[in-house]
């Protein structure tokens, strides 16, 4: 504990106070791992607290209404808050907040028993305050709310994504009359911004067992109201000669072999949604372009769930190039090469935002995945794409690989507007400097070569 926490809790001793850590600090440490930042709880007014806080940093005023202050200083920071209790009215997430007098009243407004516990720092140091079996809970490994689950969710429905997200970070069951809660009033989650909705999302990706988390929220209705496009690969079936598991078991398994790492969980969620709505079964069981549709379905959920444009743009170009590396063969020439890793990099002015070893890593789980029978294959097959991409230091050339010509240069080149075309001949100019054969600063034969793409790919004449 910070030496600052120890003067404070000697000045509310003073006072005549009582002071408590309370929530998942104290879970974490009856569960014997490494506690996280503090939330203290004491039975003064803010007025109190502030007196008590003088000269030990800057005391910032972010909840006084709720009895919440935040002392700053060189050790970090603590949030206080006087014992309160909520009550929530019908249909709203603003609680009405009300002073009450002892720790147990306080802890009993918590969401789960796991953190309705507390450690006592004055008047007297180490005494556990546990009313309603959190201790217990943290040794059964479950999770459980204080009072009856179905009050405690109704009063913030997206407590019903947060038993979900310590289920998946702690390893804990959710006790089973919670979790038919959770199925009975899935669709309370539509109550919820959907900012916060993908907030949780994001914890559970990148707990320790996502595939956990994602399957309860799948299991329990919510992701249908998160990313429906996501239960929508539940019992797809796919060819056994590839895969071991329909799409969403594919796709929970693709995740734990990630590490956790926000944007490649993610991808890795995403990857094959484009399967539900592509999948063919004559002549044979396929899914035709599934990588294509599958970044446009990313794109759609993630701008539900108000992700920014960059989260959305680089997921998607995961998701759209995860076969890619797939799809390689030995024979591919080294020009070949370089034109994958130039797809697979995506730069923004000049600067790489997105690696090719990101794609070779989902790739690699992708494969991992998949039937048992071709998992050392198609490995072996990527081992020998990274291998030849270092060896022709192909990843390091590409940012610097860009058209001679800009969009503008070739608009005015060949008197057209903005369009597909546009791209396509940039993508090809780059190319060739990529291959070595277009100098990058040579525009005289770069807009020659572009003339000669697009007779060939368009017929264009001029």
């Amino acid at each position: 504990m910070p030496a600052v926490l120890d003067e404070f809790a000697r000045r509310v001793n003073q006072a005549g106070g009582e002071l408590y850590v309370v929530g998942g600090w104290v879970r974490d440490l009856l569960m014997g791992t490494e506690p996280g930042e503090f939330d203290l709880a004491t039975n003064l007014s803010p007025d109190e607290i502030r007196r008590a806080l003088e000269g030990l940093g800057a005391i910032h005023d972010i909840g006084e209404k709720f009895g919440t202050l935040v002392l700053s200083g060189d050790e970090g920071e603590l949030e206080i808050t006087t014992f309160r209790s909520d009550e929530y009215r019908p249909g709203s997430r603003h609680p009405q907040v009300s002073p009450v007098s002892t720790i147990e009243e306080d802890l009993a407004r918590r969401d789960f028993t796991v953190n309705a516990v507390a450690l006592s720092l004055a008047p007297e140091r180490g005494c556990l305050v546990d009313p309603f079996g959190g201790l217990e809970d943290v040794r059964r490994k479950v999770i459980r709310t204080p009072g009856r689950p179905e009050v405690r969710m109704a009063e913030d429905p997206l407590r019903m994504m947060r038993a979900v997200r310590f289920s998946a970070q702690l390893g804990f069951g959710i006790e089973p009359g919670l979790l038919e809660v959770l199925r009975r009033d899935a669709e309370r989650l539509d109550e919820i911004s959907w900012e916060r909705r993908k907030a949780e999302l994001e914890l559970i990706l990148v707990s320790p067992r996502p595939d956990v988390g994602v399957r309860t929220l799948v299991d329990a209705g919510l992701m249908d109201h998160v990313a429906p496009e996501v239960s929508a690969m539940e019992g797809v079936e796919q060819p056994p000669a590839y895969h071991r598991a329909d799409v969403l078991e594919h796709t929970l398994l693709t995740m734990t072999y990630l590490p956790a790492e926000p944007l490649l969980r993610r991808a890795a969620l995403f990857h094959d949604l484009g399967k539900p709505p592509t999948k063919v079964t004559v002549p044979k069981t396929m899914f035709p372009e599934h990588d294509k549709i599958s970044e446009t379905l990313t794109r759609r959920a993630m701008r539900r769930l108000r992700y920014g444009r960059r989260d959305v743009d680089t997921t998607a170009f995961l998701v759209r190039r995860h076969m890619r590396p797939i799809r390689y063969e030995p024979d591919f020439s080294d020009a070949a090469v370089r034109r994958l890793v130039r797809d697979c990099t995506m730069t923004r002015s000049g600067r790489v935002v997105v690696p090719v070893s990101e794609v070779l890593e989902l790739a690699r789980a992708d494969v991992k995945a998949g039937s048992l029978d071709t998992v050392e294959p198609f490995l072996t097959f990527i081992d020998d794409l990274e291998r030849r991409i270092n060896a022709l230091e192909a990843a390091s050339e590409v940012a610097k690989a860009r058209s001679p010509l800009d969009g503008r240069e070739l608009m005015r080149l060949f008197d057209r507007g903005p369009g597909p075309w546009l791209k396509e001949v940039k993508s090809h100019l780059a190319d060739l400097v990529l291959e070595g054969t277009l100098a990058p600063e040579d525009k005289e034969e770069a807009a020659r070569r572009a003339r000669e793409f697009l007779e060939r790919s368009e017929g264009f004449s001029r």
